[in-house]
């Protein structure tokens, strides 16, 4: 025996085509996704923190290949965690490259490394930049750093000035484009302009990007609770990049590193 039910309706749907609808109502974090953002950020520099141990015990001659491949393991805890995206690893010229391929270029003292790395915890992602000179008795991610080229210190003073100044002076009320200028007129009067040739930033969350976009094209209106990079480089064709980046959230209307 079936029963069929007959059920009608004067209720009429209509669906609405709406540009990005979802990018934008998850532009702004819950005080729960931040929790979750700020503990995937510090899981990911305790990653950086075991591939910086690597590299002073073992990485010396490691290439590019094969430094990646450690970056994996370490950035993941051997696997317990899933990145975000596959690391950048670049020394020297490749680091001129904003999204540099790994290659077998071998690890030496004295060298450029940049490396480019994130983990996901509970689907939230980390992202971060550090740009190191290579001393094998002593080398760090951290962001003070005493390269043995002139040049290169140069560069990355430049570029962590403009970062720095970036994050201390955002605020809640700027617009997006605002913010890159922040970094990006700390690079135009330091006479390198035309080698910062990305964004200054993009949102961090489910995704590894996210609105907003920190650009200079970007009038979104910078509000509390939102999480987005502040990543500004310099990037010398043939010759060496550097980049630094952080994760920020705007926390009583200003910028905070997670």
């Amino acid at each position: 025996m079936y029963l069929i039910i007959l059920i009608t309706s004067n209720l009429k749907t209509k669906f609405i085509n709406k540009q990005n609808f979802s990018k934008l109502k998850r532009m702004i974090k819950t005080n729960d996704e931040i929790k979750l953002l700020k503990k995937a950020s510090i899981l990911g520099k305790k990653g950086f923190d075991n591939l910086a141990n690597y590299i002073r015990r073992s990485g010396l001659k490691k290439n590019e290949k094969f430094l990646n491949f450690k970056a994996q393991e370490k950035m993941s805890n051997m696997g317990e965690y899933e990145l975000s995206f596959d690391p950048i690893i670049a020394i020297n010229k490749n680091a001129a490259k904003p999204h540099a391929l790994a290659s077998g270029k071998k690890l030496r003292e004295n060298d450029l490394l940049l490396v480019d790395a994130g983990i996901k915890y509970k689907r939230y992602c980390s992202d971060r930049t550090c740009t190191s000179f290579v001393n094998f008795d002593n080398f760090s991610f951290k962001r003070k750093q005493k390269f043995k080229k002139n040049k290169h210190q140069k560069i990355y003073e430049i570029v962590l000035k403009a970062q720095k100044t970036a994050i201390k002076k955002a605020r809640v009320g700027m617009k997006a484009l605002d913010i890159d200028k922040l970094a990006r007129d700390v690079i135009d009067k330091a006479g390198y302009g035309k080698y910062f040739i990305h964004s200054t930033g993009h949102g961090v969350g489910l995704d590894i990007h996210e609105f907003p976009n920190i650009n200079s094209k970007s009038d979104i209106v910078i509000e509390e609770n939102m999480v987005f990079t502040i990543e500004p480089g310099i990037y010398i064709p043939n010759e060496f990049g550097v980049r630094i980046e952080d994760s920020i959230v705007m926390l009583n209307k200003k910028a905070k590193i997670l």
